[in-house]
């Protein structure tokens, strides 16, 4: 069950037909399908108490007036959800006895006259019962099983402290018990939220907060990957955007940011939902129901302080700051517990402490609407004290309000209490009273209530935190992806974009859309991105032989024609706002001006096409020059070994400080299976004419066996180390005479028999000697060379096998022992995902520059 998850679904995500469509569709996209707990819908709650009270007021034609909003509401919600008639008739008939039980409850009341806790508890857990009934009864009717388990079979409460905790150890047993086996069965489990079972045996709620709440103790209980929190929110700001206009949404929190931000007025989160995650680190999300491609904030235990000391701020208003003063006071013990004792005794709790150094006054701050009562607490408690002047006064300052500068960041770092304190004084705001704990986790100011806003914006200019996060990324990390060439690997990498979009949203924040495709035949393009339907569309009529556009068939269209539509497709684009554009070349054809054009236009570049970084040097060196003057990424990882990370490799080696001696690379698929089946014992011939039919060589294969493919990979692996080479300085050996090289294809593949009797005795002279013949780049500092080699059989070369790639690495770190990158090197889902994993670098990171600087070893 580690990859379990739980999803919270609040009010607002339960509280119409279309917000449920929404919540299935996130359970839909979810792999694997999690346990869903839900929220009553918004507003019935509230409407459930209020018919509890009016009862006790004795009100029953407001009695009547709510039960029936209650039953119409959610008769409502069913109707537009449920079109089977059985499914829709049985979901009425439990709404209409769950608000006949709730009436007869409320005439209870009203004749008792007393409207007890437990009550209340039994008339509000029937808003979640309800509303998960039939969330459960949706995802069945729309094609997920599913099933509700109660709440009060699973989650229980015990007395502690004269309060209610959950009792984990039990909640995590019955849980297990329960639970495991639907999920197992591929079963979604719809839990209401809100509610537990009592230690009496009677239903519970668990307050403020108490779906959040039910959420993290499945997740600890379940022992889940992830809970994610549902909400009609994009996660928690660093301020609250109604007070600071450049709130930023923040990406990730420690648990104990996150609890600092919630007790301190964030009502997005309770601070006590982290509570059951902590000891098992669960991390816990927070996303927007109605903005699913936002990834949210998370919160987890291994977020670290970052780059900004203090990371939010936020307020609790309407608050009143109480000070207990008197010259007496000093060095008389007992005066702070007698303090607190008192308050404690008439039911109020403190959210700030300060006293000074001299012990002449200590303050504190309450809710405002609970100042009057707290001061007469403290007079009653400190009468004699006050008749004697031991203590001269209680007195109130209100409205005020609190504020909280928070972050992991500011523990250990001078000068973050300067910072906090100058911009007020600036701004003339008057701190009224300040406290920090020994943490160093939060500073929380008392300021006039007036002035709370103005502080606010202040501290939020201080600490610079509207450059969090940049504006552009309220919608989310991404790429908006510029298919340039829509042939095998065109299409390849557009179905791997379609089969793991989910994973890419939900698990990496990423929304990465393919919004334009370009062949010889026209370009079409969709500013918004391509839907998953609209690209399947595309990819039917290309794998059916019919162009993007147009009526001519894209095999009448010539290389030419490619050419002409870049330039064309590249200057519509570049007037569109798109999102992070991603120019993805997967054509093979001379497109280095075209490849200069994109990135003027503000293009990342991702290239599986070898030919505009074989072009001159200057060319090449003026390309990256101006992608780093453009703050732009040209990635080029498919273009040496398809999808193996040997680009990656040499970045990694280079920012170890380690530099290059020799390269030695097979990197060609076709000649490695045509060597492999000589080791064999096959002709030649016989080995081109199989490979030529299986479709393994271009339709000449000729432009296999003249090793210029080899030889263009080999240019590129030169200059990512750092040499200055053009491809003409190549010494490249083909596997034909040049008498051969003006031969027709089919004219090639009559005569290549000519060639058996030479390769057969190669083959055998290797063979006495314990060697094997293979087809390899070798890059040194004295030169570049592409051909065939007599290698050890047990050396790295020697053992590959097949159409698969290698390249070995010799650096002053790997001498004897070489680094070695070994997988398939061919094909075109190998090579599509090679082209997909430079678009989410890009997608992912800032971009990077010039791949110059790992230095060949000039010894």
């Amino acid at each position: 069950m580690t990859r379990l998850q739980i999803f919270k679904f609040g009010g607002t995500s339960m509280g119409s037909a279309e917000a449920l469509r929404l919540a299935f569709a996130r359970i839909q996209e979810a792999r694997p399908r999690p346990v869903a707990v839900v929220s009553a819908m918004s507003g019935v709650t509230d409407l459930l108490l209020g018919a509890a009270r009016s009862a006790l007021e004795g009100d029953p034609e407001a009695v009547r007036a709510a039960v029936g909003a209650f039953r119409d509401k959610h008769l409502q919600l069913i109707a537009g959800l449920v079109p089977r008639r059985a499914a829709r008739l049985a979901l009425e008939a439990l709404v209409d006895e769950s608000a006949g039980e709730l009436a007869a409850v409320c005439e209870s009341v009203r004749v008792l006259r007393e409207l007890t806790p437990r009550t209340l508890d039994a008339v509000a857990a029937r808003g979640e019962r309800v509303v998960a009934r039939v969330f459960a009864e949706f995802l069945t009717e729309r094609g997920v099983p599913a099933e509700y388990v109660d709440a009060t079979e699973i989650l229980f409460t015990e007395r502690t402290l004269d309060s209610l905790w959950p009792d984990l150890a039990r909640c995590e047993k019955e849980s297990r018990k329960r639970l495991l086996p639907l999920v197992k069965k591929g079963k979604v489990v719809v839990v209401p939220g809100f509610i537990a079972t009592g230690p009496d045996g009677q239903v519970v709620t668990l307050g403020r907060g108490g779906s959040d709440f039910s959420a993290s103790l499945l997740a600890r209980s379940l022992g889940a990957q992830k809970v994610t929190l549902w909400k009609e929110v994009d996660g928690l700001m660093t301020a609250d955007p109604k007070a600071v206009p450049d709130a930023r949404v923040l990406p990730e929190l420690h648990y104990r940011e996150a609890a600092e931000l919630a007790y301190y007025g964030a009502k997005v989160l309770h601070p006590r939902t982290m509570v059951p995650l902590i000891d098992r680190q669960i991390p816990l999300f927070l996303r927007n129901s109605f903005n699913p491609s936002f990834s949210g904030t998370r919160i987890a235990g291994d977020v670290g302080a970052g780059e900004y000391p203090v990371k939010a701020l936020t307020a609790i208003h309407a608050q009143a700051l109480i000070s207990v003063e008197g010259k007496g006071m000093l060095g008389v013990p007992g005066i702070a517990a007698r303090t607190f004792g008192a308050l404690s005794k008439a039911g109020h709790s403190v959210s700030m402490i300060s006293q000074a150094s001299s012990e002449a006054s200590i303050c504190f701050v309450v809710p405002a609407a609970e100042a009057d009562d707290a001061v007469r607490a403290l007079s009653q408690a400190f009468a004699a004290e006050l008749e004697g002047k031991v203590i001269d006064a209680v007195k109130v300052e209100r409205p005020v309000s609190l504020l909280a500068v928070v972050g992991l960041g500011m523990a250990g770092r001078p000068g973050i209490a300067a910072r906090t304190t100058a911009p007020l004084a600036r701004d003339k705001v008057n701190i009224r009273a300040i406290a920090q704990g020994s943490s160093e986790l939060n500073i929380t100011l008392a300021v006039k209530e007036a002035d709370a806003p103005r502080a606010l914006k202040a501290l939020h200019a201080e600490f610079q935190l509207d450059k969090l996060r940049p504006v552009a990324d309220t919608h989310g990390r991404g790429a908006s992806v510029v298919l340039f060439g829509t042939g095998q690997i065109g299409r390849a990498l557009a179905r791997q974009l379609i089969h793991q979009e989910t994973y890419f949203r939900h698990d990496l924040g990423l929304q990465v859309s393919v919004v334009a495709a370009c062949d010889r035949s026209g370009f079409v393009f969709e500013e918004k991105g391509f839907s998953r339907d609209g690209l399947e569309s595309l990819l039917a009529r290309k794998e059916a032989g019919k162009p993007l556009v147009g009526k001519k068939k894209t095999a009448d269209l010539a290389e030419g024609d490619l050419q002409k539509r870049g330039p064309e497709l590249v200057k519509a684009l570049g007037a569109l706002p798109l999102a992070n554009p991603v120019f993805v070349d997967v054509t093979a054809v001379d497109d280095a001006p075209l490849i200069r054009q994109a990135l003027e236009r503000g293009f990342h570049v991702v290239l599986a096409n070898k030919k505009p970084l074989v072009a001159p040097q200057a060319q090449y060196e003026a390309l990256f020059a101006l992608a780093k003057e453009r703050g732009l990424s040209l990635r080029y990882e498919a273009t040496v070994g398809a999808g193996l990370p040997v680009l990656d490799t040499l970045k990694k080696l280079r920012e170890a400080g380690d530099r290059v001696q020799t390269v030695v690379g097979a990197l060609s698929g076709t000649l490695g299976y045509l060597m492999t089946q000589l080791d064999e014992g096959v002709p030649f011939s016989e080995a081109v004419r199989t490979a030529h039919k299986l479709g393994y060589t271009e339709p000449d294969p000729k432009d296999d066996l003249s090793g210029m493919d080899v030889a263009r990979k080999a240019l590129i692996l030169a200059r990512t180390i750092g040499m200055k080479a053009e491809l003409s300085d190549v010494a490249v050996e083909p596997l034909f005479p040049a008498s051969m090289a003006k031969l027709s294809a089919a004219e090639f593949l009559a005569r290549v028999g000519e060639l058996d009797a030479d390769f057969a005795a190669r083959v055998a002279e290797n063979k006495r000697q314990k060697k094997v013949l293979r087809y390899v780049a070798r890059i040194e500092k004295s030169g570049l060379r592409v051909g065939l080699e007599a290698v050890s059989e047990a050396s790295p070369t020697g053992r590959l096998k097949g159409p698969d790639n290698q390249v070995v690495l010799y650096t002053d770190r790997y001498k004897a022992n070489p680094l070695v990158v070994t997988g398939p090197g061919a094909g075109a889902e190998v090579t599509a995902a090679g082209v997909l994993n430079d678009i989410l670098a890009i997608a992912t990171s800032a971009p990077a520059g010039p791949p110059s600087g790992l230095r060949v070893n000039s010894r």
